[in-house]
């Protein structure tokens, strides 16, 4: 009965990627806005790199497994950040592949912000491979058995505002269905998010952060906070110890968020997700996310900028 509930399931969301290629999903997006946004590359003011892995739904054979990989550096002669971005997605038999080229360029917004302008264009790799031990009838006549890969040239471009709060805008997959061979090219993708921080304390800050996404025709809304704790105010050290939160969506399933900076260059993320849809109540498993960070070369905002207080 499981095996015929697995398998019914993965036929629905690889018929329904098929049909509506959307993004791949990272809860902790909120540490690393390259992913979808090239005007956040270079946005920490160092040189950095980032690895996330995202399991779904763990405990049920083939379920979706994503991994990114993110390298930036800012150049603060330039005012430009630059980076790549490397994602791979799998879901039963098929598999997708997202690599990217970024760079965005930081003008100042009077003395209290900058804004970043970025592009980005790499190429979107799609591709099954359909064995017969997906089936539980593998002599079905009516299945057919075959590797496919497509290739699709992937554009993206954003703004983003970093002043004592960032606001951020993204288009992504642009011109992808015009350029595209592909009979299901990526669709076009939008993402808006916006986040403060304030200080509670000496040693407390809440950061409350919403997000805006359009994929596939499809709506979702989100939003969320993060407390973070025994913050250093000191001019080379001023990293939270840890921090915890919560995130809700609007496609019916909350994520609870903590981590932990390891040392003011290294620093750790974890996030549990549970969902309320069908799928999720009947097989009862959630989703498993963790995040690693390195940043080294960091300039700080004070210097690049604005005579006031880091908030990021």
């Amino acid at each position: 009965m499981k095996k015929k509930l697995f398998l019914t399931t993965i036929a629905l969301l690889v018929l329904g990627t098929a049909q509506a290629q959307s993004d791949f999903d990272f809860t902790q997006r909120w540490f690393n806005e390259a992913l979808y946004n090239p005007a956040a590359v270079g946005n920490s003011f160092s040189t950095g790199f980032f690895l996330h892995s995202r399991a779904q739904w763990v405990g049920l054979k083939d379920a979706p497994i994503t991994v990114g990989a993110t390298f930036d550096h800012y150049s603060q002669s330039l005012r430009s950040g630059f980076g790549i971005t490397a994602v791979a997605d799998y879901i039963g038999p098929r598999h997708n592949y997202h690599f990217r080229a970024l760079y965005a360029y930081f003008v100042e917004m009077g003395n209290y912000g900058i804004l970043s302008m970025g592009l980005s264009g790499g190429v979107f790799i799609r591709g099954w491979n359909i064995r017969p031990d997906y089936f539980e009838h593998p002599g079905d006549p009516m299945i057919i058995y075959n590797d496919r890969t497509e290739y699709t040239p992937d554009f993206d471009f954003g703004l983003e505002y970093k002043g004592p709060f960032k606001l951020g805008l993204s288009v992504r997959h642009i011109a992808s269905k015009a350029l595209s061979n592909d009979l299901y090219p990526p669709d076009l993708h939008i993402w808006a998010y916006l986040s403060s921080r304030f200080n509670l304390s000496s040693s407390m800050s809440i950061e409350p952060m919403g997000a805006f996404t359009w994929r596939a025709n499809i709506p979702r809304f989100e939003g969320g906070f993060l407390f973070y704790f025994f913050k250093t105010n000191t001019l080379r050290d001023y990293n939270d110890r840890f921090w915890v939160g919560g995130v809700y969506r609007s496609s019916h399933n909350i994520a609870l968020l903590a981590g932990i900076n390891l040392t003011p260059e290294l620093r750790l993320g974890y996030s549990f997700d549970y969902g309320f849809s069908n799928v999720a109540r009947i097989a009862n498993v959630g989703t498993h996310e963790v995040f690693l960070s390195w940043q080294f070369n960091r300039k700080f905002y004070k210097e690049i900028c604005c005579p006031w207080v880091y908030i990021y």
